[in-house]
């Protein structure tokens, strides 16, 4: 074999290294997608909770505002509109997250974690 000729054992060595760090790095993604994607469920069910709550709320507040003078409640219940709107836009925002975490988590499952061995 003349000096300059490469062998193909360095390349192979070399190829099964980056099949491994690759296939490391996609565990790494795979794990941190899931777990921040599972972080995201659980703030989402408490938003919705958080939501639900609220109208029940602002329907108890309602019933008393009735019962009372106007101008006794509205100052306290003129806050309660615009609570239960932060809390939508927060709802909107978490699932936004979720559906950009579900994009991601495909396109981690379409790379290849491991090419096929070769002989």
């Amino acid at each position: 074999m003349a000096e300059g000729t490469p062998t193909s054992a360095p390349s192979v060595a070399g190829k099964e290294g980056e099949d491994a760090l690759a296939e490391d790095f996609l565990n790494v993604i795979d794990g941190s997608v899931q777990d921040c994607h599972d972080e995201v469920r659980v703030v989402l069910t408490s938003q919705q909770e958080l939501q639900k709550a609220l109208h029940r709320l602002g329907g108890e507040v309602q019933k008393v505002f009735q019962r009372l003078p106007r101008t006794e409640m509205t100052k306290t219940t003129s806050k309660i509109p615009v609570l239960r709107r932060r809390c939508q836009r927060l709802g909107v925002k978490v699932k936004e997250i979720q559906d950009r975490l579900a994009r991601i988590s495909v396109i981690a499952e379409q790379i290849p974690s491991q090419p096929a061995a070769s002989s």
